[in-house]
């Protein structure tokens, strides 16, 4: 196994922890949005973080559903195209939710924004040595 594909399966591991990092986010605000403010606040904050891990996915799915790319005009492709269909999706789920449902906006989008955490924590991770595994 190469060097390129052994790299290319971590990076893929890597951003499928940070989805599942972003789904256990959701489900914690999800249940302290229901602790402190009811049923509603419950689903949307599920709703909102759910937004958030599926437009998660979707990229991390979509940058890593083959096998790695060697040109970088074809990476570089493959990203931009994924990242417009995230945000495309967002948008277009916002809308369904607001148009569907009567969402309460606090948890709803706090949730949403509480998924972008996750980046954070893998970035904090991936510089530490220590769970880098570069100690």
């Amino acid at each position: 196994m190469s060097d390129e594909t052994t790299g290319f399966g971590t990076a893929r591991r890597q951003a499928l922890t940070i989805v599942a990092s972003q789904l256990a986010i959701t489900l914690l605000v999800t249940l302290a949005s229901g602790y402190l403010g009811g049923s509603v606040a419950a689903w949307s904050a599920l709703v909102g973080g759910g937004i958030g891990t599926l437009a998660g996915l979707y990229m991390a799915l979509s940058c890593f559903r083959k096998r790695p790319e060697t040109e970088p005009a074809r990476i570089a492709r493959r990203f931009y195209s994924g990242e417009f269909v995230k945000l495309s999706l967002t948008v277009v789920l916002f809308a369904l939710v607001l148009v569907l449902g009567e969402p309460r906006f606090g948890p709803m989008l706090g949730a949403y924004v509480a998924t972008f955490f996750a980046y954070w924590i893998a970035l904090a991770r991936g510089l530490n040595p220590e769970h880098s595994g570069e100690a």
